[in-house]
């Protein structure tokens, strides 16, 4: 059985990545700098040999290393070094088991997105710049539409109580409007009129949505405490809205057009403190 010790397999592994397996001078280089700070941990912990590392020793390079590291990037570097202790024990006579086998990073919980009641959606629509930004608005607040989804759309996607579009990765959708919503979609034809093409020739010929458009229109619109505006917030507001007054939780899901109802669930299953204070009077 070999003594060997990180360095040299650390050596070894990334001449093996460039030379042998031809990866890219970029992965190299990444594959260096996630194994940096880690000789760097076993240096100080006077840690010299392969053999000398453990779980819990690896379990505490986690810990102190990854604890600014998102947990996308965290889970990325922890299949990294199950990598490549398994090339260390593939490629030098040594026994003992993986020490980033059993090792995972907890899955953060759920952060609930702020988002705007029903009442405050229709103040900052009241509020904003123009017809225009009126109907896109409610089309974000009252059919769940993303941001360039709606503001892109033309005449044509407007039919019979539905709209049609072509959303996030290529995928078409019809969706239904609620009787909120068509109100506020007749009030800007009888501006706009009926004619086919942009349904908002203003906005669809904007370089980019401007965020200082929503701001300002919450700023007008009265409503205190609002957080941070922006646009996708309509959007949040539409799933947490339908979600507080007791919809089906597949039938939103249907309509944010999410691939699995999990998401759904834990993105936008607010509750106000009002709601469980509801809940209990029978």
């Amino acid at each position: 059985m070999e003594n060997v010790t990180l360095n040299e397999a650390v050596e070894v592994f990334l001449l093996d990545v460039e030379k042998v397996r031809k990866r890219a001078p970029g992965t190299v280089k990444l594959y260096s700098d996630y194994l940096k700070p880690f000789t760097k941990f076993c240096n100080y912990k006077e840690i010299k040999e392969i053999q000398q590392i453990n779980q819990a020793f690896c379990s505490e390079f986690v810990r102190e290393s990854f604890a600014k590291s998102s947990a996308y990037t965290s889970k990325n570097k922890i299949l990294f070094f199950r990598h490549f202790f398994s090339w260390v024990f593939e490629h030098y006579d040594i026994s003992g088991k993986n020490p980033f086998k059993k090792i995972v990073v907890a899955k953060p919980k759920p952060v609930p997105r702020h988002f705007w009641t029903v009442e405050e959606c229709e103040k900052i629509i009241a509020a904003a710049k123009n017809a225009e930004c009126k109907c896109w608005f409610a089309l974000m607040a009252f059919a769940g539409l993303r941001r360039e989804e709606s503001r892109f759309l033309r005449m044509e996607n407007l039919s019979n109580g539905k709209i049609s579009l072509i959303g996030k990765g290529g995928k078409a959708a019809t969706l239904p409007v609620s009787s909120r919503l068509q109100i506020h979609i007749d009030k800007y034809l009888a501006i706009r009129g009926t004619e086919p093409g942009a349904l908002f020739p203003w906005l669809s010929n904007l370089l980019k949505a401007k965020e200082r458009l929503i701001k300002n229109a919450v700023e007008n619109s009265g409503i205190k405490n609002t957080g941070i505006a922006h646009f996708h917030r309509f959007r949040h507001s539409f799933a947490s809205n339908l979600l507080r007054i007791g919809r089906n939780i597949k039938a939103v899901q249907t309509l944010m057009r999410h691939e699995n109802i999990t998401l759904t669930l834990n993105t936008y299953g607010h509750l106000l403190p009002s709601d469980l204070e509801q809940v209990v009077e029978m």
